[in-house]
């Protein structure tokens, strides 16, 4: 008579070949899945990492119109060769964000300088000669003062022209000058005669070209 043992797998086997199992299943599925068969609707939301994405991956049309501001823009990330020619315009840069280190040494004209731009304080001492300046002109006006009397005259640069200096003269010694400055864009005197008779009082008024009447 022959007997029969009936065999029972203890538990560690059975976990084994689970495990072996769930292996060989996970590879299957893995090596299941075709070339470009994956697709959004198969990607859960939010799971895609940088080290996902393949170097360069993504190009300029996968980027959404105004989708990257500073915050994505690591700092001095953007040079010269990233900006197009002409692309920047005055609203693209910060109120006083172009100084004199921005600016190349020779590349400003007096096109690129506004209306009164310029005063004495931005004038090397020295800087000015007679070639950057205009013709200077020479006006005069007289008039008679009695002996014993007083009087004033004054003259007046011609429109276009800026009085930079000025004085005075008379036809004898006794005439005393009381005062001369410049009045207006002109020249002013006051003076008394000490003479018997009467004479001549002259202003005069030394007028750059090209100059405002200020």
């Amino acid at each position: 008579m022959t007997s029969k043992s009936k065999f029972r797998p203890s538990p560690a086997l059975v976990i084994s070949c689970m495990a072996l199992f769930l292996a060989l299943a996970g590879s299957a599925f893995a090596v299941g899945v075709g070339k470009n068969t994956v697709r959004s609707a198969q990607i859960v939301d939010g799971t895609i990492r940088t080290v996902d994405l393949r170097d360069n991956a993504v190009a300029a049309g996968k980027i959404a119109p105004d989708a990257v501001d500073s915050t994505e823009i690591a700092e001095n990330a953007v040079e010269s060769s990233d900006v197009a020619p002409e692309a920047l315009t005055a609203a693209d840069l910060g109120a006083a964000s172009v100084t004199s280190s921005e600016v190349a040494d020779q590349s400003l004209t007096a096109n690129d300088l506004g209306p009164d731009s310029v005063g004495s304080s931005e004038i090397q001492t020295g800087a000015i000669r007679s070639s950057e300046l205009g013709t200077i002109i020479q006006v005069s006006n007289s008039t008679t003062i009695k002996g014993g009397d007083n009087a004033s005259v004054g003259v007046t640069c011609p429109a276009g022209t800026t009085v930079i200096s000025g004085g005075a003269s008379s036809g004898f010694y006794q005439v005393h000058l009381a005062s001369s400055y410049r009045a207006g864009n002109g020249w002013h005197m006051d003076a008394r005669s000490g003479a018997a008779g009467d004479t001549t009082i002259t202003a005069y008024a030394y007028c750059l070209t090209g100059g405002s009447s200020n």
